[in-house]
């Protein structure tokens, strides 16, 4: 994965998500009182809207070109909440420290690609769970039709705005799924258009993830000496249910 290429396009991507998931992990972050600790802070998407809420918080993302985003758009930005950036590898996190809430939002837990980095990474976040602190993660729940998907051509997959310049973009994706494996190596294909409608810019993002279905995130969260206390199925607070499009999960330790 290019995570420098990501970096510029980051927003851009996550631009289709809405408020959501920022405003879901905003509410448990107040919540919880701080200190909060993002595993996969990304461009600060949503440590920066937790700061702003007062509340002091640790983003660690692999990615220095990431990282190097956020610091930027810190600068001049109005928080009352402290941020502290780290790069480090959400596997082997070892910050010996520890907090009220813990966070690994926007799937980040899929970019582990195997069952043993997944559950190093929730061992990882475990570690780090102050007395009575919780953890909390999404992922989204494998669709069979999109599994099934053999196509290797672009889909269209959403319009936006991109939030730097006011630009048009279209958003285009191929997946790649490996179903024994549970991987899927797809691309991203983002075409910034000019002020006449034509292509000014084509970016390829590519991405590698390893899904997992909802009863083995249980039994993985279970093996690391976690508990399950509230199961969703969006960032509305809807049940979590067969038809639920997402999994979110807030866990304590045992």
């Amino acid at each position: 994965m290019n995570y420098a290429a990501w970096a510029d396009w980051y927003d851009v991507v996550y631009s289709t998500e809405g408020s959501g998931e920022v405003d879901f992990y905003v509410d448990l972050a107040r919540h919880s009182g701080g200190p909060v600790l993002e595993i996969g802070v990304g461009t600060g998407r949503i440590a920066i809207p937790t700061a702003r809420a007062g509340i002091d918080i640790v983003g660690v993302d692999l990615s220095t070109e990431m990282l190097d985003v956020t610091r930027k758009r810190l600068e001049g930005c109005r928080i009352s909440g402290k941020v502290e950036l780290i790069q480090a590898d959400m596997r082997n996190l070892d910050l010996k420290r520890k907090f009220r809430l813990v966070t690994i939002p926007a799937r980040a837990l899929l970019l582990a690609d195997n069952p043993d980095d997944q559950m190093a990474t929730l061992r990882s976040a475990r570690s780090h769970l102050a007395r009575g602190g919780r953890l909390a993660l999404n992922v989204f729940v494998p669709d069979p039709h999109m599994l099934a998907d053999e196509s290797r051509s672009p889909f269209f997959w959403d319009e936006v705005v991109n939030p730097a310049n006011g630009r048009r973009c279209l958003l285009w994706a191929i997946n790649r799924f490996d179903t024994t494996a549970q991987t899927n190596d797809g691309l991203q294909i983002i075409e910034e258009l000019d002020e006449r409608g034509m292509v000014a810019t084509k970016v390829y993002l590519d991405v590698r993830l390893r899904y997992v279905y909802p009863p083995e995130l249980r039994l993985l969260i279970e093996r690391c000496g976690l508990r399950i206390v509230h199961e969703l199925g969006d960032f509305s607070g809807s049940p979590f249910d067969e038809h639920s499009p997402e999994y979110v999960v807030i866990c304590r330790a045992v």
